[in-house]
């Protein structure tokens, strides 16, 4: 893949919306969770699953429904969540 080509990753929005605020007014913090392509559908999860925000350090918890698929440049440093491995 070139370098710079934008990959797809499972996301969540982070729900530390004021802290967030200046950042990014129209969509929030984007926390990665694992990789993914242009056409799977999102994991299944059957209970909530919990995600600490790289930036502001808050954990919250997330349902199955709050997954969003994201098109973005690969990080430098990514690693997956535990529960996206290996989806």
């Amino acid at each position: 893949m070139a370098e710079f080509e934008k990959e797809y990753f499972w996301v969540v929005k982070c729900k530390n919306r004021l802290f967030h605020l200046l950042q990014n007014r129209s969509t929030g913090h984007i926390i990665l969770l694992g990789e993914t392509d242009s056409f799977s559908p999102p994991p299944k999860l059957e209970a909530l699953f919990s995600v600490r925000c790289d930036d502001c350090g808050k954990e919250y918890s997330y349902h199955s429904r709050e997954i969003l698929r994201f098109e973005t440049d690969r990080p430098a440093a990514f690693e997956a969540h535990h529960l996206f491995a290996d989806k």
